[in-house]
């Protein structure tokens, strides 16, 4: 293994030949790659699971339904003046 060098603004140079260096990035740019495949499905799966679990568990009546209306206009509400 060789010494890293470095230039005067602390760039590292690459000093390995021109076939060592596109095997070396190449090899590099297969994990980022997995990576962000990896990211991008667990992140649908993710949303998958929250708009399943959204349509799974929710009550319509709740939060609106077909009595929502009647439901408000039934409430007494005191006005604060």
């Amino acid at each position: 293994m060789r010494p890293a060098t470095f230039d005067p603004f602390g760039e590292r140079l690459d000093l390995r030949s021109g076939q060592e260096a596109a095997c070396a990035s190449a090899s590099r740019r297969r994990p980022v790659r997995t990576r962000r495949v990896v990211a991008a499905v667990l992140f649908w799966a993710l949303a998958a699971g929250l708009i399943t679990a959204r349509g799974a568990f929710f009550d319509p009546s709740t939060a609106f339904g077909p009595d929502a209306p009647a439901r408000v206009a039934a409430k007494d509400v005191t006005v604060l003046r």
